[in-house]
Formats: structure tokens, C-alpha cells, sequence
């Protein structure tokens, strides 16, 4: 793994007296390329539950919408890829607004992910989960809900890093093993709580590995072993946080497969009246006499019954 290191330099283009400024992209581009450097030695280690391994993105490196028109630090994602996302976020977002989607499309505020950041006061490793990732959020509230399992949690917590402290964002964090299995239901409330302000990127439920600048820069190219070692102890709990078929505790299962067989009908329904789009009777209309959970359409058009897919047509 080849990576040599942050300087004084690169954490300097975050002073927060240039947050705002594109001066200092270029300086924070070359902070970015580092990470994403970094980011694609690391990832085959990295792995969800479903095996594939996590997909890694980086932060924009200049003042946009999504980053709230500042660059506070650069960071590095690991997070679900987008195929993992794609149905989880049809039910996600039907319970966002329009305001909040456009203020922050990104994946980082509705999934659970694991990051490592750049700053002026140096470098963290982090599991980070906000409140609008509802699914794992949920996923997480039911499994403290249950006295076995907030037991496994606490033992997790116990086994992480000393350095390594976890709570919500808008307080102090606790170091991890230092949390109790009757405290985790609170700290999980505290998150519900903590509903963020229009534009705000935060707050979150964290659990944070920390380096303060000179020990950031004194390491040089060693940190990457270091920052290797901090994600890979922080991967179980990713593990036992993020909603996957195989840990569901809120259900979802059964409420994916309705998205996706709605999703394949189209809208349509038992005597909907319909004009075919595709194939050699377009422009015919007929009568929906049935629809299977596949979008299969047996049609009846005239006296004629056919059967054709739900993407072949349109209601009238």
C-alpha cells in the first residue's frame, strides 16, 4: 500500500477560514487523490454482508450544494453500492421531502457508512449513521429493543480499540467500552431525537477513531497501516448495524418484495382500462383482466385475450 502521508499542508486547505473559498481546491484535490488512493488499496478487505465488497467514493473538494457551499474536511466513504441501494431507497425516500433530497442527495445521509476524514485538527475513522437513514437506524432500534442482542452489541463495543468513543454528534462521545448493554436503547433514542436542521449535515450516531494533526503528520506514510487497522475494527459493527436479508429486524424482507412486485405491475390493476405501447398491437386498448406479481398482463382486447408485460402499457 503505497501512500506518503499527510503533511501540515494538506490539512491547512481546511483551515475553516477557507471552507469557503475555491482557492484551495486544487490543495484539496491533491488531499482527495490521497484518499481515494487509499481508499482503493483498502477496499477488498472491506466487505457488507452480502460478501461484495463496500463501495468507495470520496467527497467533493469544492464549495457545491451538497456540501452546503464549504469544504469543513475531505472525506472517504465505504458504504452499500449502489445496486445494494437501489431498492432499500425507493422506500427510503417516499418519506423524504423534496427539499431534503435536493439539499443532500448523497448516499451518506441514508445509509449507515464507514469514512475516514481529513481536517485541520487531523484525521478520524468513523461508523457514521444519521437520522434519515431510517432503515438501519430501525434496524439498529429493534436489535436494542431485544436483551440479547443489545447484550452482543455491548460486547462488540467492548472489544473495539480503546481510542475509539461512540454517541450522538451533539454531545460528547463516550469511549466505546465504557457503554453499557442498558445504555445502548438511549443512545439510540438520543439519535431519533436529534433531528437535523434544514442544511445541517449532521448530527450523527458515531463511533470515531481519532489523530490529532501532529501525530498525523509524524506518522507520514505509516498511518495507512493505521487507518487499515481502525476500519477492519470497525466492520462488525457496520456488520451488526446495517439492515442486509440476512439481519432484518423491522421486516423488510416482505416490504422489499411488495416495492419490487409494484414496481414490475406498473400501477396497474384488475379492470384498468389500458392502451398497448409496445409490440405489433400498439395503439389497441383493452381491459386488465389479471396481473401477476411478475407484471405478467393477460389483457383482454375485444373478444381477443392476450398476454403481454406491464411495461407494454399505458393506462387511459
Amino acid at each position: 500500500m503505497s501512500l506518503s502521508g499527510f503533511t501540515a499542508a494538506d490539512l491547512d486547505v481546511y483551515e475553516p477560514s477557507k471552507w469557503r473559498s475555491n482557492v484551495w481546491n486544487k490543495g484539496r484535490l491533491e488531499v482527495k487523490e490521497k484518499l481515494v488512493a487509499l481508499g482503493r488499496a483498502l477496499a477488498p478487505g472491506l466487505c457488507g454482508l452480502d460478501g461484495g465488497p463496500l463501495e468507495v467514493t470520496a467527497s467533493v473538494e469544492h464549495p457545491a450544494l451538497w456540501n452546503h457551499k464549504q469544504v469543513e474536511a475531505q472525506h472517504l466513504y465505504f458504504s452499500r453500492s449502489e445496486g445494494s441501494r437501489k431498492d432499500l431507497d425507493r422506500v427510503i425516500d417516499r418519506a423524504r421531502s423534496m427539499a431534503q433530497m435536493i439539499s443532500d442527495p448523497t448516499p451518506q445521509r441514508t445509509h449507515i457508512f464507514l469514512s475516514v476524514s481529513v481536517t485541520f485538527a487531523g484525521l478520524e475513522v468513523a461508523l457514521r449513521l444519521h437520522p434519515d437513514a431510517a432503515i438501519d437506524r430501525q434496524n439498529l432500534a429493534r436489535k436494542t429493543a431485544d436483551l440479547y442482542e443489545r447484550e452482543q452489541l455491548a460486547h462488540l463495543l467492548a472489544t473495539l480499540p480503546e481510542a475509539v468513543a461512540i454517541g450522538v454528534t451533539t454531545g460528547p462521545l463516550t469511549p466505546c467500552r465504557a457503554i453499557t448493554a442498558d445504555a445502548l436503547p438511549e443512545l439510540v433514542a438520543a439519535l431519533e431525537r436529534a433531528r437535523p436542521a434544514p442544511l445541517s449535515p449532521g448530527p450523527w450516531l458515531a463511533a470515531v477513531w481519532s489523530l490529532p494533526r501532529a501525530e498525523v503528520v509524524a506518522r507520514g506514510a505509516a498511518i495507512a497501516g493505521e487507518v487499515k487497522t481502525a476500519l477492519e475494527a470497525l466492520l462488525p459493527l457496520y456488520w451488526a448495524i446495517a439492515w442486509s436479508a440476512g439481519n432484518d429486524y423491522v421486516s423488510m424482507k416482505e416490504a422489499l418484495q411488495k416495492e419490487k412486485t409494484q414496481v414490475k405491475q406498473r400501477g396497474l390493476q384488475k379492470n384498468d382500462k389500458v392502451r398497448i405501447v409496445h409490440g405489433v398491437l400498439t395503439g389497441k386498448s383493452g381491459v386488465v383482466q389479471d396481473i401477476d406479481a411478475r407484471g405478467a398482463v393477460r389483457l383482454l382486447v375485444g373478444k381477443l385475450a392476450v398476454k403481454l408485460d406491464a411495461g407494454d402499457l399505458a393506462k387511459e
